[in-house]
Parts: C-alpha cells; structure tokens; sequence
C-alpha cells in the first residue's frame, strides 16, 4: 500500500516582506500571493486526493499573523477533511505561550505537534504508519539531537521523521545522517528555503514562495507515495515568481546601447513580466556614459528590477584642450586613476549631479 503525500515548509503566512526596494504596494501584494500559493498547495492535496500533507516548520510568522487568518487557515484545512495535516512548529511560530495555535479550534484532521522537549509520536495504525517529530519554542538547538537519536521505531510500520532543522548547523539541532536514514522510510524536512536533497529519504521541500534575492532557482512543493523502505517522491514548481540574480561585466568600450542590450536580455531562464530580478553591474564604464539613465530606462522592460553597481568609471586623463571651461571633463581630471571604492562612488553620484545640471542649464 502507497500514502500519497505532500511535504511543504516555510511558507511564512503573515510575512511582512521588510524589503528596501520593495514598495508598500509590492510588499502588500508579495504577502496576498503566499495566500493564494498556500490555496494551490490546499486545492493540489484535494485534487490528487492526499491522504497525507505534512507541513515542516514555519507555517506563519507567529509575530505577525492575526487570530482572523488563523482560523482562516483552519477553514482551508476543514476543505480536505480526508487528508491528515501534520504540523510541526519552527523558529518562525515556535510553540510557546505566545502561540496563538492553542487558541484556534481545528479541525479534526490536523495534527499540531506540541511537544518542545520530547518527541511526540502520532500513530495512524490504519495506514501502519507513524510519525515523530518535535516542535520548537524559544530555546530549541544542539541538546534536542540526542531526543532524535533515541527513537525506538518499529521495523514493521513505515517510520517518518518530520523536522524543523538544519543537519549542518551548530545551533538548529544539528543531525548525523547516518544515523537516521536508515532508521526512518521518509524525512520531511524543513528549515532552508531553498529544495535539497539530502539523500533518498531525507529532503528538504523549500518554501513554495521565495522571499528574498538569497532564495534562487526553483520553489514549490514535494509531491510522492510513502511506502515501507521504498518511498517515491518528485518536485513540483508552483511559486508565483522567482527571484532572480545575474551579474553583467562591463567594458570601457561598450556604449549606452550595448549596456542597455545586456540589461534587457540578461536570460532565458526568468519572465521579464512577473519575476524579480537583480543586476549586478562589475567592470569598467565610459565616464561619458550616464548609468543612471540606462538604469532608468531598463525598469520599462522588468516587472521589478534593481541594481548593485560594482562598476568603476573610467576616468584615465585625456586632452582636455579646448575644453577648459567645460566643468564635466574638469570634474573627471581630479579622479584620474583613483579606483578608490569610496572615491569610485563620490565620482559617480557627482558626475550625474553634474549632468542634470547640465541638462538644467
């Protein structure tokens, strides 16, 4: 017999998206489309009518989410009532006092692991399966590993071990592989939001939605059958948009055109139309060239985009005779070959303070 399953973490309900060139507007619409992701994860478990969906840490952010979209979530958890909701709490809704979770009255489907200092066995004998796992509260780390290393599981059941950690780190329960792939059928795991495959058994889903520039690639969900030391499992993308990083190398040589060419056609992998996307801008630029304009100019083509400028310009001397009372070419003379970071930007913010007065006058 085969479980199907969805596993799924870090969605981040209530998120409230502190991202600098985010406007208030894009912030407000990038926490509507986790919403409308956690719908498709609820409508995809209904449709290809999974008996499990298993829910690996940070489901909310428990310092922002209010009662009312709590017991909205219970209300999308009541449409699949025969699908078993397993929900371990992570660093982002730590179950504590402070947890609003107690408060909500869910349905008889979901299961909400509760236990922060020991691990908390859910037997569904009906399926011959049991699940251990561990929520976190404010203190979770290091000392909770040994709890998971004394697991006594029975070889009969199919064994699953749903976390909210991180195997390689010091300070977010850290775990031996070794010692637990072999113990357990399946590890729904949850903690990093970008997908990683750990080993056959052991899987990080990501969070469906990426939410910063740090969250490359592809997001969604991990769809499989669970079955005695034979479980099966594919990755399904289902984010509403990625976030996007390329880096582009300047030339001395190149012209504004060219820039903005390299700008606009960047990739192949991403939509123009929907993703986010980022810019960084290395090598050497044209000191007669305005960065700022192209950089202007470029947003017409992207949904959203931005920029690192790592470029220098360069501002190697030149005959300047003639234009002696052109102050532009003045200014670039004093930062003759100074690469200086520092002076690098000083130059840049002046040339184009310089420019627009230019244009003023």
């Amino acid at each position: 017999m085969k479980l199907k399953f969805i596993h799924t973490s870090d969605l981040h309900l209530g998120k409230k998206f502190e991202i600098n060139n985010f406007s208030l507007k894009e912030r407000q619409k990038r926490r509507q489309e986790l919403w409308n992701t956690f719908d498709e994860v609820i409508r995809t478990a209904k449709i290809k009518e999974t008996q499990y969906l298993f829910i690996a840490g940070d489901l909310t952010e428990g310092e922002y989410i209010s009662y009312k979209e709590l017991n909205k979530i219970s209300e999308k958890f009541s449409s699949i009532p025969d699908t078993n909701v397993i929900i371990t709490c992570g660093q982002s809704d730590p179950y504590n006092i402070n947890n609003m979770y107690e408060y909500i009255e869910w349905p008889d489907n979901v299961y909400i692991i509760k236990n922060t200092e020991t691990v908390e066995k859910l037997n569904f004998p009906n399926d011959n399966m049991c699940i251990y796992s561990i929520s976190w509260d404010n203190h979770n780390g290091s000392k909770k590993s040994q709890l998971i290393y004394d697991i006594s599981v029975d070889e009969n059941k199919i064994n699953v071990l749903m976390l909210h950690s991180d195997i390689d780190s010091n300070e977010k329960m850290p775990l031996s592989i070794d010692v637990i792939k072999n113990k357990f059928d399946y590890c729904p795991f949850g903690g990093r939001h970008n997908f990683q495959h750990i080993t056959d058994n052991i899987v990080y889903c990501g969070t469906p939605e990426p939410l910063s520039f740090e969250e490359g690639g592809e997001h969604g969900i991990i769809m499989g059958a669970l079955k005695k030391k034979n479980t099966e499992y594919s990755f399904l993308p289902i984010a509403k948009r990625k976030f996007i990083t390329r880096q582009i190398e300047l030339s001395v040589s190149y012209s504004f055109n060219k820039i903005l060419d390299l700008i606009k056609f960047s990739g192949d992998t991403f939509s123009n139309t929907k993703d986010y996307v980022r810019i960084e801008l290395t090598g050497e630029v044209n000191s007669d060239i305005s960065m700022d304009e192209i950089e202007n100019e470029a947003k017409q083509f992207y949904y959203h985009i931005e920029f690192e400028d790592n470029y220098i310009y360069d501002t190697e001397g030149k005959d300047y005779e003639g234009n002696e009372f052109n102050i532009i070419e003045s200014y670039k003379q004093q930062f003759e070959n100074n690469s200086d970071k520092l002076q690098q930007q000083a130059f840049k913010l002046g040339l184009e303070v310089l420019r627009k007065e230019k244009v003023v006058k």
